[in-house]
């Protein structure tokens, strides 16, 4: 059985949640409900849950806090606020996951089915959790550490370090600076969404580059790159390249 707590302090939150669990997951068995985040910390150290939905708005203990709180977290969290909150893009990063009230039932669903989904794999849940505390505490996005799952390992890898993405299937391909291609099973489009803002680019469907590891743009719509790639620039992100390369007029 996997082992869930449910700390919301919104009774119908609660409800809501342990209804679509009773119902979907047989598998599953809710160990304890918290209402506060003083009351969290407890029941996580006494009943040592697999998945906890932890709200992020909590008397006494923010979700964040509470996280802060427990000694070696071992467990997965899935966060559930009412607001599009500052820290999302933190949570992004750290490889864990959301949801948004009032709270969606499919999309819910979809959030337990990826969790069991992520058990098949050896991954370091403390670490995970731990790398979100300190993209928390940062004041911007430059300094995230962007958590990367494989198959036995987790990466947390420094935005500047990444050359380049490239899609495979629902897969993606992470080429980083000074160590082997890193394989992992998320979608390019959910990289492009992430580090958008960090100066990456996507030059084609299947490729998103970091400018900063751009040498050139050629004459054959190429770009070449540090770790000496060449990549096709796209006809439909020719013009867009250019200009945050600061060619447009050249």
């Amino acid at each position: 059985m996997i082992k869930v707590l449910i700390a919301e302090d919104d009774l119908f939150g609660r409800e809501q949640v342990k209804s679509v669990l009773q119902k979907s997951f047989p598998q599953i068995e809710i160990v304890a409900e918290a209402v506060n985040g003083t009351e969290a910390v407890s029941l996580i150290h006494y009943h040592k849950p697999d998945l906890v939905f932890l709200d992020i708005e909590m008397p006494h203990k923010t979700g964040f806090e509470v996280l802060e709180s427990v000694n070696e977290p071992d467990f997965e969290v899935v966060f559930i606020t009412a607001f599009d909150h500052y820290a999302l893009r933190a949570i992004k990063f750290s490889a864990l996951d959301y949801l948004l009230k009032p709270l969606n039932r499919e999309e819910f669903i979809k959030a337990v089915e990826k969790f069991i989904e992520k058990q098949k794999f050896n991954y370091d849940k403390k670490s995970l959790i731990k790398n979100f505390i300190q993209n928390i505490k940062t004041v911007t996005t430059e300094n995230f550490k962007l958590a990367v799952n494989t198959t036995g390992k987790t990466y947390f890898l420094d935005p500047d370090s990444i050359i380049r993405c490239e899609a495979d299937g629902n897969y993606t391909r992470i080429y980083v600076t000074g160590s082997a291609a890193i394989f992992t099973a998320r979608t390019l489009k959910e990289f492009d969404e992430l580090l958008q803002s960090q100066g990456f680019i996507r030059v084609h469907r299947t490729h998103l580059v970091n400018k900063k590891h751009i040498r050139s743009l050629g004459n054959d719509n190429h770009v070449q790159l540090h770790d000496n790639s060449s990549l096709e620039v796209s006809r439909r992100k020719l013009a867009e390249v250019r200009m945050l390369l600061g060619l447009a007029n050249n």
